[in-house]
C-alpha cells in the first residue's frame, strides 16, 4: 500500500491516467459529433439534390409532354406526323397517330419504356410518344448528378420497375434493393433521406424524391465510406493515436521518476538517519536534479544549524547548571558568613544580656538596645537575600514599579547613571509573564554594571496592545554574530537566557550593538 502512495503512482493515477482519459473521451466524443454532423450534411446535401434532380426531370418530361402536345395539335390542322416531328425536333419513330386514348397524360408502358400522350385540343387526333429514358438524356442527367463515381442514380415507376439506372452491370443490386424502405417511400410521394446497411455491411446515404407530374420515384445511393473525405473517415481511429502518446508521456514519467522519486527516497533515509543525530548522513552523494541536490543542500545547511544550536543549548544548560551551584554557593556563603554569623552573636548577646541582668538590670536595659540594632541588621541582610531569589515588589506592586525601583537601585551608583520612563495606561500581567520581563531587564542592567563599561543606561516601558521593552546603554558594545546562538561560544549566555525567556512567553526578542556605540535590548510582548 505504501508503493501506491509514492509519487510515481501519484503522478500516474492523478495525472496520466485522468489526462489520456480526457483526451480519449474528447477524441471520442468530438469524432462522434462530427460524424454525426458529416452524416446529417451529406444527408441534406443529397435530399436536397435529389428534389432538385427530379423538378428537373419533371421539367423535362413536361418538355416531352408539351412537345408531344404540340405536334397533335400540328397533325389535326393536316400536317403530316413526320413534318410536324421535323418542325418540333422530335424523333418522329417515336411518334404514332391513334384513333382512341385516354386523356393527355404521362405514364410507361409495361415495356419499361416511356409513354406520353397528346391530344389536340379540339379532339380530331391524338399522337402516342413513346421513348427510352435515353431520349430524356438521362445518362448525361446522372453523370451531372453524381458526387462520386459510387452514386448510383435510379428512376423507377409506381409498379416497382427500373426505368433506368445509372450502371446497368448493378442489376442485381437493383433487385437486392427494390424493396427498400426509400423506393416506397418516394413511390408513395415523401422525399427524404436516411442510412441503410446492406448485407455486405456497407452503410449507404439513400435519398429519394418522387417526380412531380408523374407516377416516378427518383433515388440516389451512394456508400458512406466513399462519400467522406479519406482523412475523416480516419477520425474514428484517432483514439488510437493517443495510445503512442500515453506510451511516451509514461516512459517521460518513469525516467523523471528515476531522477526524482529514488534521490528522493535516499534523501528521506539520510534524513531520517540525521533526525537520530547522524547529521553527517545528509551529505552523502545524491544524483537527481538540481531542485533535488539543491534541497539536500538546505537540509545540510539547517542541519549544521540545528547541529550549532544543539552544541549552544548544550553549553547554556551546562551554564545554567554552573549558575545554580554558584547561586547555591554563593546563598549557602551568605547565609554561613553573615546571617548564621549574625545569628549566633544573637545568641551570644542573649546570654551575655541575660547575665548582666541578674546583677545589674539598668546595664542589661542598654544591652538591649544594641541588639536591636544587630537584629534589624540581620532581618535587612535575610531581606537583601529574598530580594535576589524572588523580587518582592514584582508581587506586590507590579511590573512597572518593580522594574523602576530595581533601576533606581543603579541609579544609587556614583558610577552609572540609569532612568526609567513608562509610557502608556499600567496593567497587571499573567505572574508568569511579569517575572519572565523582569529578569530580562534584571539580566540586561546586571550585564550593564558588569561588562558594558557604560555611563549612562536608559529602560523605558510602553504599554499599549503590546508591552515594548527597551534597554539602551552607551557602553563599549560587541561585535554581533551572523547567527544569535553563536553568542554561546563567546560566553554570552545571559543573552541566550534572554531569548529564551522571551521566546516562552511569546515575545519578539532584538538584540542591536556594535564596538563603540553602546547596545540595546528590545522586546515586544503582544497583549492581545
Amino acid at each position: 500500500m505504501s508503493r501506491l502512495r509514492g509519487l510515481l503512482p501519484g503522478v500516474l493515477m492523478v495525472v496520466v491516467l485522468p489526462l489520456t482519459l480526457a483526451l480519449i473521451a474528447i477524441a471520442i466524443g468530438a469524432t462522434t459529433l462530427h460524424q454525426n454532423e458529416m452524416r446529417d450534411l451529406i444527408a441534406t446535401r443529397d435530399e436536397r439534390a435529389v428534389r432538385e434532380a427530379a423538378n428537373s426531370l419533371a421539367e423535362r418530361v413536361s418538355h416531352q409532354v408539351q412537345t408531344t402536345q404540340a405536334i397533335a395539335e400540328l397533325v389535326s390542322t393536316g400536317v403530316p406526323l413526320a413534318e410536324a416531328a421535323q418542325r418540333l425536333g422530335a424523333a418522329a419513330s417515336n411518334l404514332e397517330i391513334v384513333s382512341d386514348s385516354p386523356t393527355m397524360s404521362a405514364t410507361t408502358a409495361s415495356s419499361g419504356k416511356m409513354l406520353i400522350v397528346g391530344r389536340s385540343s379540339d379532339g380530331r387526333s391524338t399522337v402516342r410518344n413513346e421513348f427510352t429514358p435515353q431520349s430524356l438524356d438521362l445518362p448525361t442527367f446522372a453523370d451531372n448528378l453524381r458526387g462520386s463515381s459510387d452514386l448510383h442514380v435510379i428512376l423507377l415507376n409506381h409498379a416497382a420497375q427500373f426505368l433506368y439506372h445509372s450502371d446497368d452491370s448493378h442489376m442485381n443490386f437493383n433487385s437486392a434493393w427494390i424493396f427498400a424502405p426509400g423506393f416506397a417511400k418516394s413511390l408513395r410521394g415523401e422525399s427524404g433521406s436516411m442510412f441503410i446497411t446492406d448485407p455486405d455491411r456497407m452503410e449507404w446515404v439513400v435519398a429519394y424524391a418522387p417526380v412531380p407530374q408523374t407516377d416516378w420515384g427518383l433515388i440516389i445511393a451512394e456508400p458512406w465510406e466513399h462519400v467522406v473525405n479519406p482523412l475523416l473517415s480516419t477520425s474514428l481511429l484517432m483514439p488510437l493515436v493517443l495510445i503512442p502518446a500515453v506510451l511516451i508521456a509514461v516512459i517521460v514519467v518513469i525516467f523523471g521518476a528515476r531522477r526524482v522519486i529514488r534521490p528522493l527516497q535516499q534523501l528521506e533515509t539520510q534524513a531520517a538517519r540525521a533526525g537520530q543525530g547522524d547529521y553527517a548522513a545528509l551529505a552523502g552523494p545524491i544524483s537527481g536534479i538540481s531542485e533535488i541536490q539543491a534541497l539536500q543542500t538546505t537540509l545540510v545547511h539547517m542541519a549544521n544549524q540545528l547541529r550549532s544550536y544543539q552544541r549552544s543549548l548544550q553549553s547554556y544548560a551546562a551554564d545554567v547548571i554552573r549558575g545554580q551551584e554558584d547561586e547555591r554557593t554563593r546563598l549557602a556563603r551568605e547565609l554561613h558568613d553573615e546571617t548564621v554569623q549574625a545569628l549566633i552573636a544573637l545568641d551570644q548577646r542573649l546570654q551575655l544580656i541575660e547575665r548582666t541582668a541578674r546583677r545589674d538590670p539598668s546595664a542589661a536595659l542598654a544591652k538591649l538596645t544594641d541588639l536591636r540594632a544587630l537584629t534589624a541588621g540581620t532581618i535587612e541582610e535575610v531581606r537583601r537575600v529574598i530580594h535576589d531569589l524572588r523580587p518582592i515588589y514584582l508581587e506586590d506592586l507590579g511590573l512597572a514599579p518593580a522594574i523602576e525601583m530595581f533601576t533606581q537601585s543603579l541609579a544609587q551608583s556614583d558610577r552609572l547613571k540609569a532612568s526609567c520612563t513608562i509610557e502608556g495606561e499600567l496593567r497587571r500581567l499573567a505572574p508568569e509573564r511579569e517575572l519572565a520581563v523582569y529578569r530580562i531587564v534584571q539580566e540586561a542592567l546586571n550585564n550593564v554594571v558588569k561588562h558594558a563599561q557604560a555611563k549612562h543606561v536608559q529602560v523605558h516601558l510602553r504599554f499599549a496592545a503590546a508591552l515594548s521593552v527597551s534597554i539602551h546603554d552607551d557602553g563599549r558594545g560587541f561585535a554581533m554574530p551572523d547567527r544569535v546562538d553563536a553568542l554561546t561560544d563567546r560566553g554570552h549566555f545571559g543573552l541566550i537566557g534572554m531569548r529564551e525567556r522571551a521566546e516562552l512567553i511569546g515575545a519578539r526578542f532584538s538584540l542591536l550593538s556594535s564596538p563603540g556605540q553602546g547596545t540595546t535590548v528590545e522586546m515586544v510582548l503582544p497583549l492581545l
